[in-house]
């Protein structure tokens, strides 16, 4: 039998205590990691479902955006009233119009012989659809 030296004891200590468990080092770690994982992936749950109720709003209000600019490319006229109620949507959805003359030189083609050219801007909930129409002069006040 041999005498084990101070250093093979010192040694077979370590494993022992080392089959024990982990260091509190080990568990801080391993915690700050975790903890950074769930962080990651709760901002990407957090963000696809804030897409997703964006693109339900989208996905409702863009048609009544569409249908008003049609009644209004039907008939420019109506855009100078401010607004556009469409009856035939539930609830009688109120569309915001908004008229912003465009100026033009008198020279340039069409220059306001015809009609005046109008920026429309149409606004419905968060969202808003701009076009550009001709409104003839015989409409205008």
């Amino acid at each position: 039998m041999r005498k084990q030296t101070r250093r093979q004891k010192a040694r077979h200590g370590d494993t022992a205590t080392r089959e024990r468990g982990f260091t509190l080092i080990e568990m801080m770690v391993s915690l700050a990691i975790g903890a950074l994982i769930i962080g990651a992936v709760m901002g990407l749950i957090s963000e696809s479902i804030r897409y997703r109720i964006n693109l339900k709003e989208k996905a409702y209000i863009q048609p009544i955006l569409e249908s008003a600019a049609q009644v209004i490319l039907a008939d420019p006229v109506k855009a100078m009233a401010g607004f556009i109620s469409l009856g035939e949507i539930g609830g009688s959805a109120k569309v915001g119009v908004y008229l912003l003359p465009v100026p033009l030189a008198e020279e340039s083609e069409g220059g306001g012989k015809s009609g005046r050219l109008y920026r429309v801007t149409l606004n419905y909930g968060s969202s808003s659809l701009e076009f550009s129409i001709i409104i003839p002069n015989k409409d205008l006040k």
